[in-house]
């Protein structure tokens, strides 16, 4: 009885041990992976919104206003986030008007001749 006692218990201790240690290996993970995440990051820079403005003008010509449109969008909330300058509140009244103009083409309806 002693013997099966002594068995038990290791067994339990052994659970134990082994539920500490692939907790503590799911922890150490869990916190390099935010850690690797937090790196990864785009912080927006002039360059960055500059990039979409561009790519949203060349979706434009192509035809593709959905695509204009988001990267406009994407854009403007990069350019909120810059330091407020003459350049920065520039380029967001130009994506406005952009969107504006996008908006007024996609409903205005062309005219037969």
């Amino acid at each position: 009885m002693a013997n099966n006692k002594k068995i038990i218990v290791s067994v339990v201790a052994g659970l134990i041990i082994l539920a500490i240690v692939v907790g503590g290996i799911f922890l150490t993970l869990n916190i390099i992976n935010n850690n690797n995440n937090a790196t990864k990051k785009v912080t927006p820079t002039e360059t960055t919104a500059k990039d979409l403005r561009d790519q949203a003008e060349e979706a434009r010509k192509n035809a593709d206003t959905a695509k204009s449109k988001e990267l406009l969008l994407e854009a403007q909330k990069q350019y909120e986030t810059l330091p407020k300058t003459d350049t920065n509140t520039n380029a967001q009244a130009d994506i406005e008007l952009q969107l504006n103009l996008l908006k007024a083409t996609s409903t205005t309806t062309p005219v037969a001749p």
